[in-house]
C-alpha cells in the first residue's frame, strides 16, 4: 500500500495503542528473521494494519521482548511470530518487488536507476516469499501488469484502474478459512484497496500534472493547475466514501476479540482522517515527515 492505511492515535486506548506497536516491532523482527536485516526496511503501517486484522480474532496474545536496531540497547514487547505474521512479511516483500519493476519499467531515468538497485538488494528475499506464496505471487504480478497496461493507453476509467490494485488487497482474503469469514473479508479489503488507490491518485495529482505522469484523475477530469475543480473533487470524495461505507459493513461481520479494536479504529477513524487531509492537500506534506 501507499502509507494511507494508519490509526488515528487520539481516538486509541493506551492498550490497543501498545498492541499495535507490539504488532508493529513484531512484523519487524519478522521480516528481519524471514528474509535479511534490509527487509526491515519495508516495515509500515499499511501492512502492520493488515497483520492486526489477520489477528484480530484471537483471544490470547502472546508476547515476548525483542531487540530493536533502531536503538542501540533497546529491547521492545513485541508479538511472537506466527503464521499471519509470516505471510504478512512475505506479502511485504512482494508488493514491494513488484512495485520496484514496475518503476524500473516505465519511471524516469533517476526512478529506473533506484528501482534497479533496490530488486538488486531484495532480490533474494523476492525469490523466498515467492516460492512460499506462489498464488500471492502470481495474483500481483498479473494485476500489476494489468495496471500497468491500462495506465500505456492512458486510461480515464478510475474503476477499472483502481479494480486493479483493489484485487491485490482481495486475495489476501484467502487467510480466511470458513467461507462466510472469507467473503466478508474479501468485501472489506477490496474497498479499502479501492480507497488507497483513489486516495493516493488524488494525493499525487499536482505532481504528475506538473511531471506530465499518468494519473487516472487526469484524463477522467479536467484539473486545473493540478486540482481538481470542486464539483469533481466532490464527486471523487463521494466514490471514496462509499468504499469506507462497504469497507465498514463487510468490518461487521468479521469475527473479532478485544484486539479488534485496533484494525476498527483504522477504518472508523483513520481511514476518513487521511481522506480530509488528502482533500485539503495537507496529507502529502505530512507524509513526507513521518515514517511510518
Amino acid at each position: 500500500m501507499f502509507g494511507y492505511v494508519r490509526p488515528q492515535k487520539d481516538e486509541m486506548k493506551v492498550r490497543d495503542w501498545n498492541l499495535w506497536q507490539k504488532n508493529y516491532c513484531g512484523l519487524c523482527r519478522c521480516l528481519g528473521k524471514r528474509h535479511g536485516f534490509a527487509a526491515r526496511f519495508l516495515l509500515s503501517y499499511d501492512m502492520t494494519f493488515l497483520y492486526s486484522l489477520f489477528t484480530m480474532g484471537e483471544k490470547e496474545i502472546t508476547v515476548q521482548k525483542c531487540w530493536c536496531p533502531a536503538g542501540v540497547v533497546c529491547r521492545k514487547p513485541c508479538r511472537t511470530e506466527d503464521e499471519a505474521m509470516q505471510y504478512t512479511a512475505d506479502l511485504t516483500v512482494l508488493l514491494m518487488w513488484w512495485k520496484l519493476r514496475d518503476d524500473e519499467k516505465d519511471g524516469s531515468l533517476l526512478r529506473k536507476i533506484g528501482a534497479g538497485l533496490l530488486r538488486f538488494l531484495y532480490r533474494r528475499a523476492a525469490r523466498r516469499a515467492a516460492a512460499a506464496r506462489p498464488e500471492t505471487d502470481r495474483l500481483i504480478r498479473e494485476q500489476l501488469l494489468r495496471l500497468s497496461a491500462l495506465e500505456k493507453e492512458c486510461s480515464s476509467s478510475i474503476d477499472q484502474t483502481a479494480d486493479a490494485f483493489a484485487q491485490i488487497l482481495k486475495g489476501c482474503a484467502d487467510y480466511w478459512q470458513e467461507a462466510g469469514q472469507r467473503r466478508a473479508a474479501e468485501q472489506l479489503l477490496y474497498h479499502i484497496g479501492r480507497f488507497v488507490y483513489l486516495a493516493d491518485a488524488l494525493d499525487d495529482l499536482a505532481e504528475d500534472c506538473k511531471k506530465d505522469r499518468y494519473n487516472p484523475l487526469r484524463y477522467r477530469f479536467s484539473p486545473e493547475n493540478g486540482k481538481l475543480l470542486p464539483e469533481d473533487q466532490q464527486s471523487l470524495l463521494q466514490t471514496m466514501d462509499a468504499s469506507l461505507d462497504q469497507a465498514s459493513a463487510a468490518f461487521e461481520l468479521l469475527e473479532r476479540s478485544r484486539a479488534g479494536a485496533v484494525p476498527e479504529n483504522v477504518i472508523y477513524y483513520g481511514l476518513p482522517s487521511v481522506m480530509k487531509a488528502v482533500a485539503a492537500g495537507r496529507f502529502h506534506a505530512r507524509k513526507k515527515k513521518v515514517t511510518v
